[in-house]
């Protein structure tokens, strides 16, 4: 995301990172009890990670996340006014670039091929980095981990698996002729 808020930024398009809340809590990253705790934690992560865009921290009782759907790691294009172009429970990098060139494109060309949005639903798959997420997990301590082993075993245990049926995704009007 680094790359594309470089890329983009000479085209009035401006990346921001909003910091919600600690993901994964352990020992090193707690959960935060402060604004300055939350602050700091959002430094540590911005040295870790080499990100230059600006960071903005939600409040403590986290209303931004609250407000824009809770999913762990949200992405989205906003015009001006608030108009949303595209949002994504996910951050692939290459689907929200995309995204942006066709924003991009019907901003300018709007008027001239009398254009106007509509709104559209769809899925997109992201690569899985288990070795990266991981060693997030360990940077913030052996709790964390602990934790997210526990949550991943408890999932699995109420999960009726079958190949019959598509996954559910978030935000789905779909629904498999058995659950109607």
């Amino acid at each position: 995301m680094e790359a594309l808020a470089d890329r983009y930024a000479d085209q009035a398009v401006r990346s921001v990172f909003i910091y919600t809340h600690e993901a994964h809590p352990g020992e090193n990253y707690r959960h935060h009890s402060s604004i300055d705790d939350k602050r700091a934690n959002a430094r540590a992560f911005r040295a870790h990670s080499s990100l230059k865009r600006q960071i903005l921290l939600d409040d403590l009782g986290g209303r931004a996340h609250h407000d824009n759907s809770l999913l762990p790691n949200m992405t989205w294009i906003m015009g001006r006014g608030g108009y949303i172009h595209y949002k994504s429970a996910w951050t692939a990098a290459e689907d929200v670039e995309n995204h942006l060139l066709e924003v991009l494109d019907f901003q300018e060309n709007r008027v001239k091929n009398s254009w106007i949005p509509f709104y559209s639903e769809r899925s997109a798959w992201s690569d899985r980095r288990p070795d990266i997420f991981k060693e997030g997990l360990e940077r913030a301590g052996p709790q964390a981990l602990e934790d997210y082993q526990n949550a991943i075993g408890k999932a699995r245990a109420r999960q009726k698996p079958s190949p019959d049926l598509p996954p559910k995704i978030p935000g789905s009007f779909y629904q498999a002729e058995e659950e109607q």
